[in-house]
């Protein structure tokens, strides 16, 4: 069984591994938009704080840091953490860039989050928000039996635990409509689809998933003969997959 203390060691596992895994791809696009120097930011979700501190030195402006738990985060120049529930609104503005990562898709109240994030932006300001949907593919199973296996525990995690917890693996594509509709300018989507293999860093990031859900998953009817073959599997060099899908959409409100 999956300890708090174990939890915790997984958490700041996690939070490594994403920022390694995909802190390459924010980069492009922060490199790729037309900010002004020294610029008010703010950074939601803020992990442990690498994309902050990358905004601040990149930018050289302020960044506002916030996340539900900031013990994650250590303090780099110009940047400044808070504690903070963005479902409670979002810190007031105006901000010239704002950046949201695998946020949004995960709570219920995303469209009004997303519409105070719009409204917090300085004229010419950037949004840009970064989103997973859920592909789920299966390309080389170690055994056939191991489809099932896949299915099975898609079924448990995603498809139970995450849509009773408000998650919304649609979100990511219907940001740039949201966008749209909210008035912003120049927008532009990126799709990307990263490989799976077995024992790489993709694998091993849902295999931490699964045991940071393991009581739930295993409360929710998933068997444990289930959880410990998705996780060989996951972890054997034969494995290949499409787990989830990641949109980057960026969007600039009026100057007027």
């Amino acid at each position: 069984m999956t300890t708090a203390t174990t939890i915790t060691t997984l958490s700041d596992q996690q939070l490594n591994s994403l920022s390694a895994l995909v802190d390459g791809s924010t980069r492009s696009i922060l490199s790729s938009l037309p900010l002004p120097s020294a610029p008010r930011c703010l950074e939601v979700g803020a992990g442990n704080g690498s994309v902050a501190t990358m905004i601040g030195e990149h930018l050289g402006g302020q960044v506002l840091a916030i996340d539900l738990d900031t013990t994650h985060m250590r303090g780099s120049p110009g940047v400044e953490v808070a504690r903070h529930d963005i479902r409670q609104g979002v810190p007031a503005g105006p901000f010239d860039f704002i950046h949201a990562r695998l946020v949004l898709s995960q709570i219920p109240a995303r469209k009004a989050v997303f519409a105070g994030l719009v409204e917090e932006l300085a004229p010419g300001g950037w949004l840009a928000i970064a989103d997973a949907g859920l592909v789920g593919n299966l390309l080389v199973a170690p055994r056939e039996s191991d489809h099932e296996v896949w299915r099975r525990y898609n079924d448990a995690a995603y498809r139970q635990l995450g849509r009773t917890a408000g998650h919304d693996y649609g979100w990511a594509e219907r940001t740039e409509v949201e966008m749209f509709d909210a008035g912003l300018a120049d927008i532009a989507a990126e799709h990307l689809v990263p490989l799976a293999r077995g024992g790489g860093p993709w694998a091993q990031y849902h295999a931490n998933v699964s045991l940071m859900l393991e009581e739930e998953l295993l409360a929710g009817g998933l068997c444990p003969e289930v959880l410990d073959r998705y996780r060989a599997m996951l972890a054997d060099p034969g494995f290949r997959a499409h787990f989830h899908s990641l949109t980057y959409t960026v969007g600039r409100r009026p100057t007027r």
